[in-house]
């Protein structure tokens, strides 16, 4: 899999915004162009906030590669998609919204925010080309959304710790009982997408799957990010449910830590959204249509180490999208089976 580009500058392009600062937007909401003039409304209001749930150097590249093209400033907040969903609630709960877009993993929330009137349903947004040239499958209208980029999930590990001719391949090479204690997991409940993947796989791979993994005595960690580097430092061998882009960092700075996507596995898929009360209204549709475009899917693929819906051939061949109806309702019984209750 292709690994995430590293931008040294990063810091500088990411603005990590308390929620005092991002709510002084000054001024009430632009009114929104039609298609034919949002990009010269866009560059009015000159800048726009982003929620992101990817990763933070990704979202930077993403953030530069849409500044270059429009010359417009992109304002960037990372968080987990939890605490992103929450934030974005709140705020507009309290009828201040200081995001004016999102990307965020796909876990329902984009419906539950259509229906409380804090996002604006895509397909009604007045973007210049929505769909454009998305293939229908990645088109979500009952999500009010699309999919921008999709983030296999998989296994990091740590080379010193695990032989080359032991590498895993498939999560089923993660049940010997010889890794007992010695496999990560990023907590399930942190993110509907999590619980959706594992539902997917455990589905495919026999029905005590998720209790023989549960039997591991897992190490649990707050998300992919920690868990993946319990694996570069050797506190653990293995994460599983991970995605690429969370090695990155760990890998770059020389850790022994590798990454591999089984055949058979779901993913994250990134989906942006459009506040329907935003500081700038116009800016954040051309930012949600850049996300969406060949151009901007696959600047923000390759920048997170993962695949644009617009070559799809860099999926796993088993690859199956997250189920997120059976996270809404499986959540305790699937970590209750993992013994992470």
């Amino acid at each position: 899999m292709t690994q995430p580009r590293r931008y040294l500058a990063a810091a500088a392009l990411v603005t990590l915004l308390t929620l005092s600062a991002c709510g002084d937007g000054g001024g009430a909401p632009r009114e929104v162009a039609a298609p034919d003039n949002l990009e010269s409304a866009a560059k009015e209001e000159g800048t726009v906030t982003l929620y992101s749930s990817v990763e933070e150097e990704a979202t930077a590249a993403f953030a530069k590669s849409f500044t270059d093209r429009y010359g417009i400033k992109v304002e960037v907040v990372r968080l987990t998609s939890a605490q992103l969903a929450q934030r974005f609630s709140a705020e507009a709960q309290a009828g201040a919204p200081a995001a004016d877009a999102l990307l965020i993993s796909r876990t329902g929330f984009t419906t539950e925010a259509i229906t409380n009137g804090w996002l604006v349903p895509l397909a009604d947004a007045g973007l210049p080309d929505f769909p454009g040239g998305l293939d229908p499958r990645f088109v979500l209208p009952d999500e009010g959304t699309a999919i921008s980029i999709i983030q296999p999930a998989g296994i990091a590990y740590n080379t010193d710790l695990v032989p080359a001719n032991e590498a895993p391949k498939t999560w089923e090479d993660l049940l010997d009982p010889k890794w007992r204690g010695k496999i990560a997991i990023p907590d399930p409940a942190s993110s509907a997408s999590y619980i959706g993947e594992w539902l997917v796989v455990a589905e495919a791979s026999g029905p005590d799957f998720l209790e023989r993994f549960g039997a591991q005595d897992l190490k649990k960690y707050a998300s992919g990010v920690p868990a993946a580097a319990a694996v570069a430092a050797g506190e653990a061998a293995f994460c599983v449910m991970g995605l690429g882009s969370h090695i990155a960092d760990p890998k770059e700075k020389g850790a022994p830590i590798e990454f591999v996507a089984p055949e058979l596995t779901s993913g994250a898929e990134v989906v942006p959204g459009v506040a329907a009360n935003g500081r700038n209204p116009n800016a954040a549709r051309l930012l949600v249509q850049y996300a969406l475009s060949k151009e901007g899917s696959v600047t923000l693929a390759d920048a997170a180490g993962a695949v644009s819906p617009y070559d799809t051939g860099k999926l796993p061949g088993q690859y199956v999208s997250p189920d997120l109806a059976g996270a809404g309702t499986q959540q305790a019984s699937v970590l209750a089976r993992l013994g992470l209750s």
